[in-house]
């Protein structure tokens, strides 16, 4: 599931680094049903702010990176896609994360993204085998 703002690195102070302790049990004792059919965050299960954060399950694969401006073959890493919406969020995100960094985009920008995979023949060509 996308972790987003539940894990950063120690150098990062600008990304908010958040964590979950025994005692954080709900009193009320009961889960939430979320409005989304793709979340799978446990709503009211724990008093903790990440969970009213709605999370898709995720979809993993391995890869080789590298950065936009970076050269050389890259990294072999774990890549992570799966939906973002938080409670201040009008629309939900695609969010990939990688390496411990991301990209979130919108619901349209990752429609762009399918299209321009799936229909520029320039693209096709250079993703063949």
């Amino acid at each position: 599931m996308p972790t987003d703002d539940r894990v950063a690195p120690t150098d990062d102070p600008e990304r908010e680094v958040s964590g979950m302790g025994v005692n954080d049990d709900d009193p009320r004792g009961f889960a939430g049903r979320c409005e989304y059919a793709w979340c799978t965050t446990e709503h009211g299960a724990t008093v903790h702010p990440d969970d009213e954060v709605h999370r898709s399950g995720g979809v993993g694969f391995s890869a080789r990176v590298r950065g936009g401006a970076e050269r050389g073959p890259g990294i072999a890493a774990d890549v992570e896609i799966g939906i973002l919406r938080r409670p201040s969020d009008t629309e939900n995100w695609l969010v990939i994360e990688v390496a411990g960094g991301g990209l979130a985009m919108t619901a349209e920008g990752a429609r762009a993204l399918r299209r321009a995979l799936a229909d520029d023949p320039q693209i096709q060509a250079a993703l063949s085998p």
